[in-house]
């Protein structure tokens, strides 16, 4: 039976080039000190609502607006306006479905619906890890960081933060993963792309993964999802420009090159590990997750690594450091491939060993 570890019996040098890689990039990623982005509470510029600050009040101040009658787009544009938030290009404008949504059934359900995906984002992947075929039992301890990492969602404040539902639902998607049932992943990838379009490379991926299958019934239809994604976007952008004045300020564009230490810095400041761990620690857990997903020999894992490597190039290449909080589409499932990652490790190791020459005994 194939090993779950891709790396056992990896040549000697492709085991010295990936430990060189992930040496490198643990020293790359703690030479920076990062860390938790500051934000200056008593500036006027900080929204503040019900105790919330910054982008909480602002979502929190919008949703009152709309509980109040207010239609979506009125009121997004009376709350950006007073906090120096951007509305072009349309893209700086979230979509309307979290809020409208939440504004039908009031932020308490949305905080207990919320805890419920996360229960079950929990319980599904404890379901797949454990029935995937070859991994090893420990596998499903694999839930455990998620399970810290998936805690913020009970919380009302992040709630009101569409990537933290989206990677919620991200989550669910790769544990319902299956190449000749993809329907329910992707029903739950379209929800997610309603809520955030930043959700569509993990939409693109199980395309591509379709078309290399040669399920044409299944590539069809992810083109279908992203034409209805366009046609959606193509609507929200009509509905800003029509509350869009001449003195509205811009986004400051989405270019923002800053590497690795970005990415590191989006991992720290959007998982758990913000709340008294250093920046180091981020620098070296962040690389075995991602060396743990490499390792795992499967579709899943594949598509898993897929979906943290896109990412992360996205993080590194186009995100500004303030725009931290798309970390938390991935966070959820990254820590999954720490589990793995000391058999990836020893598989590596034992690649190194000089091999063991038999001698012969007349």
């Amino acid at each position: 039976m194939t090993s779950w570890n891709r790396l056992d019996g990896v040549p000697r040098p492709v085991a010295a080039l990936l430990l060189a890689l992930l040496a490198a990039l643990m020293l790359f990623g703690g030479a920076d000190r990062h860390a938790p982005r500051a934000v200056d509470t008593h500036s006027p510029l900080i929204a503040r609502e019900e105790g919330m600050i910054g982008d909480h009040a602002l979502y929190l101040k919008i949703l009152r607006r709309m509980e109040a009658g207010q239609p979506y787009y009125p009121a997004v544009a009376e709350a950006h306006r007073p906090y120096g938030y951007p509305l072009r290009p349309f893209v700086a404008v979230r979509l309307p479905t979290l809020e409208t949504m939440l504004s039908r059934i009031g932020l308490p359900a949305g905080t207990i619906l919320a805890s419920l995906l996360g229960l079950a984002t929990l319980f599904l992947w404890r379901r797949r890890l454990k029935d995937e075929p070859g991994l090893p039992d420990y596998a499903r301890f694999a839930v455990l960081p998620m399970a810290v990492n998936l805690g913020q969602v009970m919380s009302g404040q992040w709630v009101l933060i569409h990537e933290v539902i989206a990677g919620v639902l991200i989550a669910i998607a790769l544990a319902l993963y299956r190449p000749r049932r993809p329907w329910a992943a992707m029903a739950v990838i379209a929800a997610a792309l309603a809520i955030r379009e930043t959700v569509l490379p993990v939409a693109m991926l199980f395309g591509l993964f379709a078309l290399a299958d040669r399920d044409w019934k299944a590539a069809g239809a992810w083109i279908a999802v992203g034409i209805a994604v366009a046609a959606g976007l193509a609507l929200h952008a009509a509905a800003v420009a029509d509350v869009v004045r001449p003195g509205d300020i811009g986004g400051a564009g989405w270019l923002g090159m800053n590497g690795w230490n970005n990415y590191i810095a989006f991992i720290h400041n959007s998982s758990i590990l913000r709340f008294g761990a250093p920046p180091w620690v981020v620098a070296i857990l962040t690389p075995l997750a991602l060396l743990g997903w490499l390792a795992w020999r499967s579709r899943l894992g594949t598509l898993g690594l897929a979906v943290q490597l896109v990412y992360a190039a996205a993080f590194m290449l186009f995100a500004r450091p303030d725009n931290d909080y798309w970390g938390m589409l991935v966070v959820p499932t990254l820590f999954v491939g720490l589990v793995l990652a000391p058999a990836a490790l020893a598989a590596l190791v034992r690649a190194l060993a000089p091999p063991r020459h038999m001698t012969s005994h007349a």
